[in-house]
């Protein structure tokens, strides 16, 4: 009999005396999705829950607070004995499904003081680099005495773990976190026991380790997560302390290494860090041969990496958080040979993004996965009346609601203007950084047509052959049309919008003016200057890609600077002429661009069109995407997805 395919990753692994059923670990994500207080909610129950139904081995819950004193709004959190109840709820739930579930314990270095928040830190010195929680204020320096107060934070929070049901705690000393800051010199300067040579500033971690061991006990598994290395940080942790650190921390009573690792500046957002998959493997595969306990490796690990890291002795268990955030049921689908069925992570970046800069009793989303967060709300169920439904329009809102609406028993027709389904994703996926899309668009195809939707490609859908099918239900999903600004010149032959030169359904010369530096603008100068084309973005506002997160702005913004990519702000374009784009700039100053082509990006409007010549003659009409108002990804799934539920 053939051995399975990923016979490595199925195998059962062990941390201590915590036996788990397959070397999957769901690495700790903040979900912001606790209550205000701290305690788990249902929505986070429900979460958790699902990932182990899913079949996960291991489940580690997102960095929790030690105290109540460092508990930030829903912050998941350990700081009182009267959220052990609730935890125990969360174990129980998750145990049902066979899978281990841990904590990870974190101190965030901001900390209520006197009714404001105030940030801590082993030293009173500012590092730019270290952006996350940074107040514009000096961080307050710990004293002696404080330091082991917090040390009992982490003891005591432990204790709490244990007897809420955890099987085991990680102490979080990764990232840029309090842990952390002891550990890097350029966050720890002191000059007393705590700082200075590589012992001294991993002293605060060993403490908490004997802390915790004195109050737990040798049988409770305990670990740490740790940075095997900083980039971009003067005098960052390097990966010769490291090979140093984590033999201490195995002797203090680390029962497995979780290897992690940072990067500031331009490093969070560029290659290797952010976007090519095992670029921490190397670390963890270091890690792994100066310690005897188990190595936990993590960094955009898919399930053939992951097998292969195992095969080849680099780590024990492979971290997988993204993907089960997109795709819960993973492991189990892995185990049954039904790859093609896994929901495929996009790597947009939005859950941590929005997570950052949205507001915190939110919680964290999904682009490609509409249910998180919601899972027993946004269940598919059986429709108490089969109706025929008719969708207008194969993009991300209108596949996703022909996906839901079959999947709950009714009978769905898709009707579909080009040749292909995916409508504007099929433009979306070609500028740099955006080829994960392309599995994505392949997995909904794969989803429309096992659903059993009826596709009709080449099919432009008017109101008198939507008539004569007498739907019960029709969606209309017809997308947006570009804006073209109102400057003489626009309707030139060499001024096309945006996705047709980003589609190739018109040429483009070398030299190439782009009005409207948002995102789209960007995207698709980025893209044609990848292709030797000279650019020129022209903005209106002071801030180019002002639609744009901070990690994927930043990257964005670098490859458009590195391509030499000239980037115009508080810019206006006046006319289009014979020998370019004439623009003003805020001083008043105007010029003409040179231009063989001009592409236009300042936005969409949604089709409207079809929708309005039905409105009154059809039983139920609904309208979603960017026919609703232009959106994103993620609000097109999101409203195709409640579209299906609601029909």
């Amino acid at each position: 009999m053939d051995e399975p395919r990923f016979a490595k990753t199925l195998e059962p692994a062990n941390i201590g005396r915590l036996t788990l059923k397959n070397r999957i670990v769901m690495p700790p994500i903040g979900t912001n999705y606790a209550e205000r207080d701290g305690s788990p909610s249902q929505r986070m129950i429900d979460y958790y829950e699902a990932r182990a139904r899913g079949g996960v081995g291991l489940i580690i819950v997102e960095g929790s607070a030690p105290s109540l004193q460092s508990t930030m709004p829903h912050q998941a959190s350990l700081g009182d004995d009267r959220f052990i109840s609730g935890w125990r709820r969360l174990t129980e739930h998750v145990h049902r499904h066979g899978a281990g579930i841990s904590i990870q314990i974190m101190h965030s270095t901001m900390e209520y003081s006197d009714g404001t928040v105030v940030q801590v830190s082993p030293s009173a010195i500012m590092v730019p680099a270290r952006f996350m929680g940074i107040s514009g204020e000096l961080p307050h320096e710990l004293t002696v005495d404080e330091i082991g107060e917090r040390v009992r934070w982490f003891s005591s929070a432990a204790m709490r773990a244990r007897e809420a049901g955890f099987d085991g705690a990680e102490i979080h000393g990764a990232h840029q976190y309090l842990v952390a800051a002891f550990l890097s010199s350029a966050t720890n300067q002191r000059k007393d026991r705590y700082g200075g040579s590589v012992r001294n500033r991993a002293r605060f971690l060993v403490e908490i380790l004997h802390a915790i061991r004195d109050e737990v006990g040798p049988s409770f598994p305990v670990w740490v997560r740790l940075n095997a290395r900083e980039w971009g940080v003067d005098n960052g942790v390097t990966l010769e302390e490291t090979r140093e650190v984590v033999q201490w921390l195995v002797e203090a009573g680390s029962q497995a290494i979780h290897v992690s690792g940072y990067g500031a500046g331009s490093y969070i957002t560029s290659a290797p860090i952010a976007d090519t998959p095992g670029f921490l493997v190397p670390l963890a595969s270091e890690v792994k041969t100066h310690i005897d306990v188990p190595v936990i490796a993590v960094g955009r690990l898919d399930l053939e990496l992951g097998e292969g890291i195992l095969e080849e002795g680099k780590a024990d268990l492979i971290a997988i958080g993204r993907r089960l955030m997109a795709d819960p049921g993973l492991p189990n689908k892995m185990a049954q040979g039904m790859l093609e069925e896994v929901t495929p992570c996009i790597g947009c970046m939005e859950c941590i993004e929005r997570l950052l800069v949205g507001k915190r009793s939110e919680g964290v989303i999904c682009v490609v996965n509409p249910s998180i967060g919601r899972e027993n709300e946004y269940r598919i169920e059986p429709a108490v009346e089969s109706k025929n439904v008719l969708v207008v329009g194969g993009g991300p809102a209108g596949m996703q609601a022909a996906i839901v609406a079959a999947r709950r028993g009714h009978t769905v027709t898709l009707f579909e203007k080009d040749e292909r389904l995916g409508g504007q994703l099929n433009v979306a996926v070609l500028p740099p950084f955006k080829h994960d899309i392309s599995p994505w668009i392949d997995y909904m195809v794969h989803q429309v047509h096992q659903a059993g939707v009826e596709v009709e490609l080449r099919t432009n859908a008017t109101a008198d052959t939507i008539a004569k099918m007498n739907a019960d239900a029709v969606v209309i999903a017809t997308g947006a049309t570009p804006i073209m600004p109102a400057v003489p010149g626009v309707d030139r032959p060499n001024v096309v919008a945006a996705e047709v030169a980003l589609s190739g359904k018109a040429g483009v010369g070398q030299n190439v003016v782009i009005i409207g530096g948002g995102m789209v603008g960007c995207e698709t100068g980025h893209y044609l200057a990848e292709q030797g084309r000279t650019v020129t973005i022209v903005e209106m506002l002071k801030r180019i890609a002002n639609d744009m997160f901070l990690m994927t702005r930043r990257r964005l913004i670098d490859g458009l600077r590195q391509r030499e990519v000239t980037l115009l702000t508080s810019t206006i374009c006046k006319a289009i002429n014979v020998d370019g784009v004439c623009v003003t700039s805020a001083e008043g100053e105007m010029k003409t661009i040179l231009a063989d082509t001009v592409i236009v990006a300042v936005g969409y409007e949604p089709d409207l069109s079809l929708y309005r010549a039905l409105e009154g003659k059809a039983a139920e009409l609904v309208c979603i995407g960017d026919a609703s108002g232009p959106g994103r990804i993620m609000e097109a799934v999101q409203q195709g997805y409640r579209a299906g539920l609601a029909l």
